[in-house]
């Protein structure tokens, strides 16, 4: 008996066909509990995968020639074969047509073969069924499946289409007449009407007076006050977020937890006074965007208090006074816009003092011609 002869037969028929099939399942679970996983080395490991993906595409597939030098060039080892062959083949069997079979690799070989074979028998099954109607003959029966009635799609409408003409027919012969001139439709279709009487027909149903149409006049109830919404409620988080990003690039902050902007506020900072002039700030004196809500909170609270000590460091109040709305700007024009409540100080101050006037700001001053403040502010002060 020859050493020959006593080797296993191969694990996979000669003739097998992968073809067209580029990779194979990696069972994650066996891979990770193997001898190989836990006892090679980083090299031993890259050529064992590295002849796994060679074996998948020899013929037969699964496989790979008992020959040293092709197992190197496979590998990538070239001349460190020797030290990571004993390794690298963990799993290959010699068998007795003289080629390694790697146990693992030939099952996922047999499996892929048996789901391309059953692919092209249900291709072929759908050929014959096209072809057959294309004939106009009966489809066949496809998946091994039992031929019925419902893929007769001939017959059946032929019958609907007879019924369908029956029916048809019967109501023609219910109704008979003497004289062929007589338009069949004279008795059964209404006069036709002008353009002139559809408009006016339309125009009368306009025409209903509007009282008609109005509700009835209710008792005027006063309703309470809505309370405004808690700080965390989603339309108090849409106040802020859209508040904000109104003055924020359009590459600033893109995630969606507008959350620590808002907590800000509800922890005593002033949305107009502190935190947009520090999102202002940030915006102005940064090179590089602030990407998320969180970090853009913690750097406009770090600035509001730098700003606040400043502040009381220099006996004013601690927290700023929230900037003029564009609603409560003068237009002093030639001279710009200023907030009513500036004005009415300086008409003040001139009614104390009429040479306490800044002509060339605010131009000429009360009582005289073109003079630009307006008379709500005059009339005001003069109460």
């Amino acid at each position: 008996m020859t050493a020959q002869s006593d080797l296993p037969a191969p694990l996979v028929p000669h003739d097998i066909d992968v073809d067209g099939i580029n990779g194979f399942l990696l069972h994650t679970d066996r891979l990770f509990h193997s001898e190989l996983w836990a006892l090679s080395t980083g090299e031993e490991f890259k050529a064992a995968v590295a002849l796994w993906g060679h074996a998948w595409k020899q013929k037969p597939a699964g496989s790979l020639p008992n020959n040293d030098r092709l197992l190197a060039a496979f590998s990538g080892a070239a001349g460190r074969w020797k030290k990571v062959k004993a390794m690298a083949l963990r799993g290959f069997v010699l068998c007795s047509d003289g080629r390694y079979y790697h146990q693992v690799l030939c099952e996922d070989v047999l499996r892929a073969a048996k789901a391309k074979d059953q692919r092209k028998d249900r291709t072929a099954a759908a050929t014959r069924a096209r072809h057959a109607r294309d004939e106009g003959g009966t489809t066949p029966p496809s998946g091994g499946k039992k031929a019925s009635k419902i893929n007769e799609t001939g017959v059946r409408n032929e019958e609907r289409h007879e019924a369908r003409n029956v029916q048809r027919d019967e109501s023609r012969n219910g109704v008979r007449h003497e004289d062929r001139n007589v338009s069949v439709t004279a008795d059964t279709r209404r006069p036709l009407r002008s353009p002139i009487e559809v408009e006016g027909e339309r125009k009368k149903k306009e025409n209903i007076p509007a009282a008609a149409c109005e509700p009835v006049p209710r008792e005027p109830q006063t309703a309470a006050a809505e309370p405004p919404p808690a700080w965390n409620s989603r339309a108090n988080f849409d106040r802020v977020e859209a508040r904000c990003r109104r003055e924020l690039p359009r590459d600033w902050v893109n995630d969606f937890v507008v959350g620590p902007m808002v907590k800000l506020e509800h922890d005593g900072l002033d949305l107009e006074a502190e935190i947009v002039p520090a999102i202002l700030d940030l915006v102005a004196s940064r090179r590089v965007p602030i990407r998320t809500w969180g970090t853009l909170a913690n750097a406009v609270a770090e600035r509001v208090r730098i700003q606040r000590e400043s502040r009381t460091s220099q006996g004013l109040p601690a927290k700023a006074a929230a900037p003029t709305l564009e609603a409560e700007m003068v237009d002093m024009a030639p001279h710009g816009r200023w907030a009513e409540e500036t004005i009415r100080k300086m008409v003040a101050r001139h009614r104390a003092n009429p040479s306490d006037w800044i002509e060339a700001v605010f131009g000429p001053p009360p009582g005289q011609p073109s003079c630009k403040v307006p008379s709500r502010l005059l009339i005001g002060e003069a109460a």
